[in-house]
């Protein structure tokens, strides 16, 4: 029985402790709020911590956390600093969306800071979650992980998950990869000969498809010619460098065409657009 009250006892005493640290946290969420109006984010995002560990539960305050990390992150600024302020803000808004799932703007806020911290395995853990517990969103999901897989450069997970996609939408995610697979060859000198020349025979394999996927497709039409001369370029036999040259020329051509094309169909509707009355 003396073991019991004790234990008891103590019980008691622990309920107004922690209703004293929800009063202490409450304090510290007002004045981080103030901090963050006055734009002190440094200062506001030490506040809504302090507050965090007097009362875990507050679950809704890493919202605030997040947005205060973020204001101080500066995108490409490569200090251990800033790396922080980026984690940070990524694990506030992951750990506020746990609780609040249905946020839109902060499921934004999270994809953006992890891509630009380039915490791109997280990010794609995120919406793999997320297509579970919203499979109607399945196909904005998707498009979501191929632009993320084609930023972080594995063109050929992207490619894969393209694949595997139908509906509106996919002319541009064969683009996406063609545009990827181009910029990969032309400005990565790392890429030995033979990788090269893959990511260049991927890019023509979407880009074909783009084209036959969305009619006078402009941007496509100019990536065909840009792929071609990256083909062109990696050919010792002198007929096969012609040959590709001269595909890129044809596709150059399409494109031009394609272009003034489109810009006298606006003349011409601009010509014969109402006029404001005087």
């Amino acid at each position: 029985m003396k073991k019991f009250l004790t234990s008891a006892a103590l019980i008691l005493l622990l309920i107004p402790l922690a209703g004293c640290n929800q009063v202490k946290a409450r304090a510290k969420f007002r004045e981080g709020n103030a901090e963050y109006r006055n734009e002190s984010y440094v200062k506001a995002l030490e506040k809504f911590q302090e507050g965090l560990e007097l009362d875990p539960g507050s679950s809704q305050v890493w919202r605030s956390v997040g947005l205060a990390a973020l204001a101080l992150y500066k995108p490409g600024v490569e200090t251990a600093q800033n790396k922080e302020y980026g984690e940070i803000a990524g694990t506030a808004f992951q750990n506020y969306l746990n609780d609040h799932p249905d946020d839109t703007k902060i499921r934004e806020y999270l994809l953006t800071t992890l891509v630009n911290t380039k915490q791109y395995d997280k990010a794609l853990a995120y919406l793999d979650q997320r297509a579970q517990e919203a499979p109607a969103e399945a196909n904005d999901i998707r498009n979501l992980k191929i632009s993320i897989l084609t930023t972080s450069g594995r063109l050929e997970d992207a490619w894969r998950i393209v694949q595997q996609g139908s509906g509106p939408g996919q002319a541009e995610s064969f683009f996406r990869v063609a545009a990827t697979a181009w910029n990969e060859s032309y400005n990565n000198p790392s890429l030995d000969s033979v990788t090269r020349a893959k990511y260049v025979d991927l890019g023509l394999d979407a880009v074909d498809r783009a084209v036959k996927a969305k009619k006078d497709y402009f941007e496509a039409m100019v990536y065909y010619n840009l792929l071609y001369r990256e083909k062109a370029k990696l050919q010792t036999d002198a007929n096969l460098r012609a040959e590709y040259t001269a595909k890129a020329e044809d596709w150059r051509g399409r494109a031009q065409a394609l272009r003034q094309k489109t810009l006298e169909a606006e003349k011409k509707a601009a010509a014969n657009a109402p006029k404001p009355a005087a």
